[in-house]
């Protein structure tokens, strides 16, 4: 007898977990591979594994689909913002940010997207919606104060620029999701990301040949895989069945798992000021999102819980 979890598969909440734990290490492993190789290299190494990853898996659908071309300049925008800044933001981020600051900032993407509907689509948001917002930023400040001061340095502001690419990006995935599927959008915008990548990669100083242990080649490709080839996947189709309801709840675990991995791998502590910070943050964040739901339904939620890269 399979066992249930409000009505639903165990298995499905297995799943989601696993990619919680997986996204939430990522910020660990990004910090570990900042060491060894340029973020810019990274950004472009991890999107040529993905790219080969879903075509090999979707090989039929893609060859398949042939009405790309009124897709052209909504992907070129969807790659560029969702994939090569996001990507490239994310790691050079991880230079000088702490991981579990980068994870706690990144947390309130969700919230940054409801913005952004509000503003540019006239989305009607309740009064709780904006106080709950307005108390989760407060949040981050506690986050990156350092010893009373508010520090914002370098890899602060990537990283927040990261949370707006990505915040932009589900925004645009939301308006042409239906123009394509999410395993075609997922491919080409990765595709034209690597592309765009590649323009903006400067090839004079780089060296993919320097003296790099295989451990972190291996670190490099699975955690490529793994995390933007694999997850994605899994969260995709666990959502479809338990709804974003649930889901966002359990995404809302992401810095946690930043918090514990960071303090096991890296043995990085966390200070008293950053645990109120991100206990704020995550409350706010899932009680903005529940009143938006109260007021709106799960229409416009569904993209921001679901992962695409």
């Amino acid at each position: 007898m399979i066992e249930k979890i409000n009505g639903k598969p165990v298995y499905l909440y297995m799943g989601l977990l696993f990619c919680v734990v997986c996204w939430g290490s990522n910020f660990i492993f990004g910090a570990i591979l900042v060491q060894y190789f340029k973020p810019m290299e990274i950004a472009f190494l991890r999107l040529i594994f993905i790219t080969l990853f879903l075509y090999m898996l979707f090989f039929k659908s893609i060859r398949r689909f042939r009405s790309l071309k009124s897709m052209i300049v909504p992907l070129v925008f969807i790659g560029f913002i969702g994939v090569t800044l996001n990507h490239w933001s994310f790691y050079a981020s991880l230079t000088t940010a702490s991981p579990v600051t980068a994870a706690l900032i990144l947390a309130t993407a969700p919230i940054c997207t409801s913005l952004i509907n509000s503003f540019v689509f006239k989305e009607r948001k309740s009064t709780f919606f904006w106080i709950w917002s307005l108390l989760s930023f407060f949040g981050v400040l506690l986050v990156i104060m350092k010893k009373g001061t508010l520090v914002i340095g370098m890899g602060e502001g990537y990283i927040f620029l990261t949370m707006l690419t990505f915040s932009v990006f589900m925004v645009l995935v939301e308006r042409y999701a239906k123009q394509l599927s999410s395993i075609l959008l997922t491919f080409y915008s990765t595709m034209v990301g690597l592309i765009l990548m590649t323009v903006f990669l400067p090839f004079s100083d780089v060296s993919f040949l320097r003296s790099v242990p295989f451990s972190i080649w291996m670190l490099l490709f699975f955690t490529a895989i793994i995390m933007h080839g694999i997850c994605p996947l899994i969260w995709n189709h666990c959502i479809s069945e338990v709804g974003s309801t649930n889901t966002s709840l359990l995404l809302n675990i992401e810095p946690f798992v930043a918090m514990v991995v960071g303090y096991i791998v890296l043995k990085e502590s966390v200070s008293g000021m950053q645990l109120i910070g991100a206990s704020i943050i995550v409350l706010s964040v899932t009680m903005a999102l529940h009143s938006n739901r109260m007021g709106q339904g799960d229409r416009h939620l569904v993209p921001t819980n679901s992962k695409t890269l």
